[in-house]
């Protein structure tokens, strides 16, 4: 196939995006405005995330969950005169996520953007490449590069062969430091990418290829497989979806067929991806949720129905997009039904963990490194973290204490002493006597330390969400004690004779929220305020 490098010099790329694209249409617009690319970052709904109990649609879980994770906000889709793209594929690599758009129909627009996830409650985009001509359906980075699986206009000005290509792009530091090279491969959309080695696996649309590119982009395999829809690569094996063939698994050196999975037909044109985990292939399977087989044989190891089906929902809208695992924690994009999340690491014996209590559609989910990125049917993004600890707490007073494993309302009378540890996310607290948490603490709602009461919390604690009344109270003569990172989505009320004490150095607090802080209350120890809101 014919590869064609598209060298535009990274100076005039920029300078391209400060032009009017009415009088002066890009191929590539390039920007590096984080601030203004930043603004489409809302806080909006942010906050603890509750996961909602799959066998009573809308309930709370009752019991705690060990999955503390909190919305941390909400992205909106990028524009191009007055288009709005929609987010596609997300791949997370150390500080940063990137994300790939395109638009629904026949026009060929779309764009990948690189997000700065160093500080991970404040992310921001620092770079963008918007595609007047092309579309991103998916991408990877691996070695300082960039991988993306486009669809080109073949008559625009990338002289591209056919509109499915591989386009790669060197980045680093969050800037895109190279142009953007092109490879064909026969097809109308390349809809998948995954690193093997030193060769890049991609998959089109029909007539449908699993192509082998080098690294000087050149295509040095491929086979023919119908209605390709996804790619993954692991434990060495390489596994590709089709709509109408199933799963198929290769041997990447050579391509080599080792087995075939038969699965149900998938709706035309519609997204499904698959992923390899623990000698594991999970598969999206549409309104048949996901399905789990064994890599080395083919068989089904379980299979994984949507959890819910709201009412007033068409059945089309019901469906299993996309699929993705990490840390044994799998997370299944079900459409109009959301999020579910499981944990598989015991696949024999796999337990649901909730359905997230989201907004919108979702399309796509990429969990990875405690981060997790939805793509919603209105086009935007919601980035998630799994507020786990960086460390154990080392402290003499944490060592040996369970987990808490009770109601998602905790209460603790005036005479009572209660200690945890671990991860933890509930709904209410009320603290009277004494309360130590050690670890991960998330709290969704509301939480009261009462006269004479003391709460202290060792590790990270997230509080509330935005703007929806959500309220810590520390009445009088009683101790909210924290040491390590501290975010409140909600406000905070330090009313009289009450005190706010950070224990030991290196502690943060980030209130979103409003402060009140009343005569006679106090604030003690070492913290940085990030936001200001202490004074």
């Amino acid at each position: 196939m014919r590869k064609f490098g598209f060298g535009l010099v990274l100076s005039s790329m920029i300078l391209a995006s400060c032009q009017d694209s009415d009088t002066d249409p890009q191929t590539i617009v390039i920007s590096t405005d984080s601030e203004t690319l930043s603004e489409r970052i809302k806080l909006d709904g942010s906050g603890v995330v509750s996961l909602i109990n799959p066998d009573a649609a809308g309930r709370i879980l009752e019991t705690s969950s060990e999955l503390p994770i909190v919305l941390i906000s909400q992205v909106e889709a990028p524009e191009y005169q007055g288009v709005k793209l929609r987010a596609t594929h997300v791949d997370i690599n150390g500080d940063y996520a990137y994300v790939g758009y395109n638009m629904e129909g026949e026009t060929y627009l779309g764009a990948v953007e690189i997000f700065d996830i160093s500080d991970v409650y404040k992310p921001k985009i620092v770079s963008q490449a918007l595609f007047t001509d092309a579309e991103v359906s998916s991408l990877e980075y691996a070695n300082g590069t960039l991988q993306l699986a486009m669809a080109v206009d073949v008559d625009g000005d990338f002289g591209v062969d056919s509109p499915a290509n591989l386009v790669r792009v060197a980045v680093a530091a969050g800037k895109f430091t190279s142009g953007f090279s092109f490879t064909s491969l026969p097809g109308f959309v390349a809809n998948d990418v995954t690193e093997v080695g030193n060769s890049t696996a991609v998959t089109t649309g029909n007539p449908g290829v699993l192509g082998l590119v080098d690294l000087a982009g050149n295509v040095a395999q491929e086979v023919e497989v119908e209605d390709l829809r996804s790619v993954a690569y692991g434990n060495d094996r390489l596994a590709v979806l089709s709509g109408t063939e199933g799963a198929i698994v290769y041997n990447p050196s050579n391509l080599a067929q080792l087995l075939k999975i038969s699965l149900g037909s998938a709706t035309p044109e519609a997204k499904r991806t698959i992923a390899i985990a623990d000698n594991n292939l999970f598969v999206s399977e549409g309104s048949d949720g996901a399905g789990i087989y064994s890599l080395s044989s083919g068989q089904l190891v379980s299979k994984l129905p949507i959890p819910i089906n709201p009412e007033g929902t068409d059945p089309g809208d019901i469906v299993t997009n996309a699929v993705s695992v990490d840390n044994s924690l799998l997370f299944m994009a079900n459409g109009a039904a959301g999020i579910s999340v499981s944990d598989v690491q015991n696949t024999s014996d796999i337990k649901s963990l909730g359905i997230l209590d989201l907004d919108g559609s979702s399309n796509f989910v990429r969990n990875e490194e405690n981060f997790i990125f939805v793509a919603t049917g209105a086009g935007g993004l919601q980035i998630l973290k799994i507020n786990k600890p960086v460390t154990d707490p080392t402290e003499e007073l944490c060592k040996d204490l369970p987990a808490y494993t009770g109601n998602s309302n905790l209460n603790v009378n005036s005479n009572e002493k209660m200690a945890y540890s671990g991860s933890a996310s509930l709904k209410n607290v009320n603290v009277g006597g004494e309360l130590l948490y050690c670890g991960s603490l998330a709290i969704e709602s509301s939480l009261n330390v009462n006269s004479n009461g003391i709460m202290q919390v060792v590790g990270s604690f997230a509080f509330g969400q935005y703007k929806k009344n959500t309220t810590i109270n520390v009445n009088s003569d009683s101790y909210l004690k924290l040491s390590g990172s501290t975010v409140i989505y909600g406000d905070l009320r330090l009313n009289s004779g009450a005190t706010l004490e950070f224990v030991g150095e290196g502690n943060t607090i980030t209130v979103y929220g409003d402060v009140t802080i009343n005569s006679g209350a106090k604030i003690v120890g070492n913290y940085t305020d990030t936001e200001g809101k202490l004074k």
